[in-house]
This record gives structure tokens, sequence and C-alpha cells, in this order.
């Protein structure tokens, strides 16, 4: 029994040693590589009286930093973020696309939590997710006072 735990022992130490990761750059001289700009979309505390239509307006830049052309195989968004517009027609190396989606903010006081998932032939990764986040927020100037509401139960 002691002989066999050694041995599977080193079958283990010895196959990490042959294994190698391999470096972005080794991806992206045969491959296409995604790189998304913004990463991640934070709009910060807004103040419900600037919220605007535009406000929920994103434009994501898709790079290809591959040597062969990159493919958006599928975007989606979720909870009640439409993908208005993507490049469906692949993008060359060292070329670049655009994802454009839309969602409606509201100027009552909430978070802001929303994701884009773009799905692609990238060898960095095949799926990537883009994060919008932020805050509507009552103005520190504002002259209502915002009152809750209780209710007694019996």
């Amino acid at each position: 029994m002691k002989h066999i735990i050694i041995f599977i022992s080193m079958v283990f130490a010895s196959s990490s040693v042959f294994t190698q990761e391999i470096s972005n750059e080794e991806l992206k001289a045969n491959n296409p590589f995604i790189r998304i700009e913004p990463s991640e979309v934070i709009l910060g505390s807004i103040p419900s009286n600037k919220v605007t239509e535009e406000l929920g307006n994103i434009e994501i830049t898709i790079h290809n930093d591959g040597a062969k052309p990159l493919i958006l195989n599928q975007v989606t968004a979720c909870c009640g973020t439409r993908v208005t517009e993507w490049t469906r027609e692949p993008i060359p190396p060292n070329g670049k696309g655009t994802v454009k989606v839309n969602f409606r903010v509201g100027t009552h006081p909430h978070r802001i939590s929303r994701s884009v998932t773009i799905a692609s032939n990238a060898a960095n990764g095949n799926s990537h997710r883009v994060s919008i986040s932020g805050e509507v927020i009552i103005p520190s100037d504002a002259k209502e006072i915002q009152l809750g509401h209780s209710r007694e139960f019996k």
C-alpha cells in the first residue's frame, strides 16, 4: 500500500513539471484574441434629477489583438437590458467591432446592476462578461423629504 501511494505521488509530481501554461503572446500569434473596452462600466452615483434617457445607452468596443478573425457568436444581456446592435461580421486581426446596449434608468433611488455576456471564438476565453453598475441617488440639495410607508398590523 505504501508503494502505491509513493508511485501515485511521483506520477502527479512529474506530470506537473511537464505542463506548461501558454502565454498571451503565443495565443495572439496563432488565434483570435479578444480585448474588451471598457471591461467594466461604472456609472457611479447619479442624482435622480440628472437621469437622462441617454444614460442607459452603453457602447462597448471589441478589439481583436490576435492573428486570426474574431467571430462574436452571441451577445446577450440580462434583466431588462437590450442588445441593440453588435458586430456580426468577423473582426479582422488588429480590427475592432462594437456592442451597443440599452436599458432604462428610472429616476427613483436604486442600484444599477446589469451585465452583458459576449461569446466568441477567442483563444483567451470563449465567454466574457461586462458588468454595468451604478446607483441613482436622491440629490443632496433635494427640498422634498422622502417619507417611508409604515403599516400597523393588529
